[in-house]
C-alpha cells in the first residue's frame, strides 16, 4: 500500500475498532440508510447486488444494506484487519457478502456490475478522489445508483476545524497535547486545575458539559483531526464534476441523525442544511447525494 493509504487505514481502524465498543456509535452508523431518506421505492434493495466502498472495520454500511434486503454485498477497504470484525458483525448473513481488500481508486470488480454502491465519508479521504468517483461510475450498471457522502466546504465551524484546528494540531505541540487529551478521554488530568481555579458554580457547569461528552463524540473529533487528508467540496462544483464523469439525476437527501451527546444541539442544522444558521456554521455541510449512472 502507498503511504497515504496505509496511514489512513491505520488511523481509521483504531477509530472503527473503538466505535464497536460504543453501542450508540455503531447503531447510529448502521441505521443511516433506509429507502425513505434515500427517496427510493420500498423494497428497492430486494435482489440487488450492492457494494460498500470504503466499508471500514465495522462493516456497518454493508450490514445496513443486507438488512434492507440486498441479495449480495461486496465490502472493500484497504487492509485485511477489517476481516475479523466484519465477519463477527455480519455472521447472520454468511454467504450473502464478500470482503475484498483494495482501494476505491482501483477495485477488483468488473464493469457494470453493481446495482447500488454506498460510498459514505470515504472519497474526501482518498489520495485521488477523481479516480475514486470514476471507479464508482465504471462498476455501476447503467441506471445503477450510488449514495455518495462527502464533507462540504465553508461555514464557521467547518473552516475552524479544517483550516485552523487540523493544521495547528500537526505543527503546534501544545495544541497537539491538549487535543489528544480531549480526543482520547483524558480530561480528568485537568481536574486538579479545575478544582483549584473554579468556584462551585463553574464546576457545576463543567460537570454538566462533561455529561454530554461521550465516546461517540470523541471518535468524531478523532475522525476530523487525525485523518491524513480531509478534502471539502463545494456542492455546485461537485455536481458539475459528477455530471462530467457521467452521472445523472443527482439529488441531495436529508438524514435525521440522533445523538446522545452535545451534538444533539447541532443535529437539526445537519438535517435542515439550507437554514441560514446551518449555512453560517457548516457552509455546504455533509453533502449526501444520490447519483445515477447514465
Amino acid at each position: 500500500m502507498k503511504s497515504h493509504n496505509s496511514q489512513t487505514r491505520q488511523i481509521f481502524h483504531k477509530i472503527h475498532s473503538n466505535s464497536l465498543k460504543s453501542k450508540n456509535t455503531f447503531r447510529r452508523i448502521k441505521n443511516l440508510l433506509n429507502c425513505k431518506n434515500l427517496k427510493l421505492p420500498k423494497n428497492y434493495f430486494n435482489n440487488k447486488i450492492c457494494a460498500d466502498f470504503g466499508c471500514g472495520s465495522t462493516g456497518a454500511g454493508g450490514l445496513n444494506l443486507l438488512e434492507l434486503g440486498a441479495k449480495y454485498v461486496h465490502l472493500i477497504d484497504l487492509n485485511k484487519n477489517i476481516t475479523k470484525p466484519i465477519k463477527k458483525n455480519l455472521k447472520k448473513y454468511n454467504g450473502k457478502y464478500q470482503i475484498d481488500i483494495g482501494t476505491v481508486e482501483k477495485t477488483p470488480y468488473k464493469k457494470n456490475y453493481f446495482d447500488f454502491i454506498l460510498c459514505s465519508g470515504v472519497i474526501h479521504h482518498v489520495k485521488n478522489d477523481i479516480k475514486g468517483l470514476k471507479e464508482i461510475h465504471r462498476t455501476l450498471k447503467k441506471n445503477g445508483i450510488c449514495h455518495l457522502m462527502v464533507h462540504g466546504s465553508g461555514g464557521l465551524l467547518s473552516k475552524f476545524v479544517m483550516d485552523i484546528l487540523r493544521p495547528e494540531y500537526n505543527k503546534n505541540l501544545s495544541i497537539k497535547i491538549f487535543l489528544n487529551k480531549i480526543m482520547f478521554g483524558k480530561l480528568k488530568n485537568y481536574n486538579k486545575f479545575f478544582e483549584k481555579n473554579y468556584d462551585k458554580e463553574s464546576l457545576k457547569i463543567i460537570k454538566f458539559i462533561k455529561k454530554y461528552i461521550d465516546n461517540d463524540l470523541l471518535l468524531t473529533i478523532q475522525d476530523r483531526v487525525l485523518a491524513p487528508k480531509y478534502k471539502t467540496y463545494n456542492l455546485v462544483d461537485m455536481k458539475k464534476l459528477l455530471k462530467k464523469i457521467g452521472f445523472k439525476d443527482i439529488y441531495r437527501i436529508k438524514k435525521k441523525v440522533e445523538f446522545k451527546n452535545i451534538r444533539r444541539l447541532l443535529a437539526p442544522f445537519y438535517f435542515n442544511y439550507n437554514h441560514e444558521i446551518s449555512k453560517a456554521l457548516y457552509g455546504d455541510g455533509n453533502i449526501s447525494l444520490i447519483i445515477k449512472k447514465k
